[in-house]
């Protein structure tokens, strides 16, 4: 009887609970339309709440959900912006970021605590029952502070301050559209694992078959371990933006060996979202890919809600792959594809020259057992220009030989056999060159980590020569194999990490005309997950210190040291530049750079250690030296390009209002704002200082726009007004300007 009333009573509270939630005021009066999901991806975390469109306008009322008081507000020209936390009648937390303007006593008080500090970035937090607020009362204005483009950030959090998702907890919106599911990519989880043939990963469009069923054109086939990754996303009634999924899940034969579902976050696990999607593929430039897998660290995270690991052990014979996209409205589209468990042969074609002839001979098993297959030869010449493709049936080919004309003697094959059905074979590429003279061609080696190891893509600019040797060295020698993968494409299979662990160099060489030439170099160190590794340059001037657990995975690690050849633009690079790899992985935690300076080096504000963001563009991480005076010192979120760089320009003032000279009625003169640059350090938010009438104003820097905005007062004196306008970037380089304006009417 005790058990029952008890369970009575807790089922009447949960019932209260959901009748609370169910009863929230909609946050705005702007739309109840959609720009961003929960749990979808942010550049370094998992978005923990839903964006909700203002059609890129500002000034639209957002309500309290709910009776309650305003706990916390803060301004900040990153991340949230100006941002506004109501704690709830229910003990629930709900958030508005990317504010304008606050309203009413809590934007007295704001503007009363910036007036008195002078410092206009703050952060205030407040005792139960200060600034109550009733359920549909404003609280405040929305914008676009810490972000470009205007939106309201809404967040539902439980008592325990974890965010959770808002449309399952009473906001819900009009949503009747299933999720997109749009290419699938299969991942290797072990060394030797093939898809289609071929080594590596794969990507494949999907395409709707009938209504929200998808699947893929051709049939896969999986040889060894695999995982499967999915690129999705959703929409909502009246809403064009490709959101993310609310839950996938995935099934094998039947049987659930994944599922991801995200009804709430945990702030220590939001970085993980570099795991739950595929950093990797990512870097490379296909899209933000969902894994459908976990691995021993991410199986304990909230939202994985089987406890299978995913992965695809494939035995020999067709299976069959479902995933379930679903929204949090219910919405629901299947992906089925079918996948043959089938080992690759190698390629069955040899060419040899008999004579003063070159043929292609073929395995006379395969040649008599798969007569439907094709043979295909591309025929290059000297130039590197595909001159002919040449395709026969294996059952026309007399006696399994084909006979080769190159062009003067002098031409590259490749020749491929197109199976009639089962994955593809490896190709063979032939030079026929005199003297084995071949073309010397640019060589670029792209390592890349994969769940079990790391392989490598060999790129050439001409054609890739089969003189080129992978070889490991140290305490022993290995060469790696590879294959071709085209005429300027090879690649290796999976290397487990803890294979370099007794070698001290990879090196790349072109072996030609009894000639070793090295073309490629690295000094790889094998970084375990529960390794404390220090990595050193070889000029010893750049430290890297690896803490436990700093990598989601065993790693391989490496320096490479190259020389400045251009300066950026109004900044001089004082160091060499020193890549830190890999940069195809995520950090699970921070790691410690150290880059010491030259004898004779002299500190001043306008130096300081950066990041290298794109071609040409930096990023300051540290701009002070350590407090032994000989280096900087940052922590960093990944790996990179670092320098040593100074900053010589000030920052650069561009479009403005009001203008030079200017007549405007006082109406319409409710915010001033400046548009101001900075070539490389950037601007220092606290650092800034406007004047109207030499008085100090309280004035807004929202750094993603680089916008400077001050609120007028609602009387300005007719005539002559001054506006002065200062600002220092990180260097110390100040720039300033006073504006003349006239009040009219």
């Amino acid at each position: 009887m005790c058990l029952a009333t008890l369970f009575k009573g807790f089922f009447l509270f949960l019932m209260s609970v959901f009748a609370m939630a169910s009863d929230y005021q909609w946050p705005t009066n702007a739309t109840r339309l959609l720009s961003g999901t929960f749990g979808e991806t942010r550049s370094a975390h998992f978005h923990s709440g839903i964006d909700i469109k203002t059609w890129a306008q500002k000034g639209y009322e957002c309500y309290a959900p709910a009776d309650g008081y305003i706990e916390r507000v803060t301004v900040s020209p990153y991340g949230y912006g100006k941002a506004l936390y109501i704690h709830l009648r229910d003990q629930r937390i709900a958030v508005f970021a990317h504010l304008d303007s606050f309203y009413g006593p809590i934007a007295d008080r704001v503007c009363q605590e910036q007036s008195l500090s002078k410092k206009v970035f703050l952060d205030l937090s407040f005792p139960p029952g200060a600034y109550p607020v009733k359920k549909g009362e404003i609280v405040a204005y929305s914008g676009n502070s810490g972000t470009v483009v205007p939106h309201i950030h809404f967040e539902l959090r439980d008592s325990m301050n974890y965010p959770i998702n808002p449309l399952l907890n009473g906001f819900p919106i009009k949503d009747n559209i299933a999720p997109e599911p749009v290419e699938i990519a299969f991942v290797p989880l072990g060394p030797n694992a093939r898809v289609n043939g071929s080594l590596g990963d794969m990507i494949f469009p999907l395409e709707s078959i009938h209504g929200n069923l998808y699947t893929v054109a051709d049939t896969i086939y999986l040889y060894g371990t695999y995982g499967i990754n999915l690129k999705a996303w959703d929409r909502a009634n009246n809403a064009y933006n490709k959101n993310g999924v609310y839950s996938i899940s995935l099934f094998l034969d039947g049987k659930n060996i994944f599922e991801s579902q995200f009804d709430i976050l945990f702030w220590d696990y939001t970085h993980w979202m570099n795991e739950d999607r595929n950093y990797r593929l990512s870097y490379e430039g296909n899209g933000i890919f969902y894994k459908l897998y976990t691995s021993d660290l991410t199986k304990v995270l909230s939202f994985y809600k089987q406890k299978n690991k995913g992965y695809l052990i494939i035995d020999e014979g067709t299976h069959l792959c479902e995933i379930f996209v679903r929204d949090a409205m219910g919405n629901e589209s299947c992906v089925k594809i079918p996948v043959k468990g089938m080992p690759t042969p190698q390629n069955p074609c040899t060419v040899k020259k008999i004579g003063h002839e070159w043929f292609v001979i073929l395995d006379s098993t395969y040649w008599i057992n798969h007569s439907q297959d094709i043979l295909k030869i591309d025929h290059y010449n000297s130039l590197g220009s595909l001159i002919k493709e040449q395709t026969y049936p294996l059952r026309s080919i007399d006696m399994g030989i084909f006979t080769l004309y190159p062009e003067n003697e002098t031409a590259v094959f490749l020749c491929r056999i197109l199976p009639n059905k089962g994955p593809a074979l490896p190709p063979v590429l032939t030079y026929i060159y005199p003297n084995e003279t071949y073309p010397k061609s640019d060589i670029s080696i792209i390592p890349r980590h994969f769940s079990q190891g790391i392989l490598f893509d060999i790129k050439a600019k001409g054609f890739l020569p089969p003189s080129i040797i992978l070889s490991l060295e140290g305490r022993m020698c290995n060469a790696l194999k590879w294959e071709p993968i085209s005429v300027n494409q090879g690649r290796t299979t999976i290397i487990p990490v803890e294979e370099f662990e007794i070698y001290d160099y990879l090196n790349v060489y072109n072996y030609q005309g009894m000639t070793l030439e090295t073309v490629w170099q690295i000094m790889p160190q094998c970084v375990k997950f529960t390794d404390h590794v220090i990595l050193s340059s070889s000029d010893s001037l750049f430290e890297v210190n690896i803490a436990q657990e700093t990598f989601f995975r065993d790693v391989l690690t490496w320096i490479v040291e190259n020389e400045a050849s251009n300066n950026p633009e109004g900044g001089k690079i004082l160091s060499t530049l020193y890549s830190l790899h890999p940069m195809d992985q995520p950090l699970n935690c921070p790691l410690e750079i150290v880059l010491k300076t030259q004898p004779g080096y002299v500190d001043d504000r306008s130096k300081g250690l950066y990041c290298k963001k794109d071609e040409g563009t930096w990023s300051l991480i540290q701009e002070r030296y350590d407090a032994m005076g000989t280096c900087y010192r940052s922590k960093v979120q990944q790996c990179g390009t670092y320098a040593i760089l100074e900053d010589t320009m000030p920052p650069i003032l561009n479009k403005m209002f009001p203008e030079e000279g200017g007549r405007y009625r006082a109406e319409t003169l409710k915010e001033a704002w400046i548009e101001v640059t900075d070539n490389l350090s950037g601007i220092d938010p606290e650092e800034i200082q406007v004047f109207l009438n030499g008085t100090w104003m309280i004035y807004y820097y929202n750094d993603p726009t680089g916008i400077v905005s001050v609120k007028m007062p609602e009387i300005l004196p007719r005539g002559k007004n001054t506006l002065w306008w200062n600002f220092k970037d990180k260097a110390g380089h100040t720039q300033g300007k006073s504006i003349n304006f006239y009040v009219i009417g």
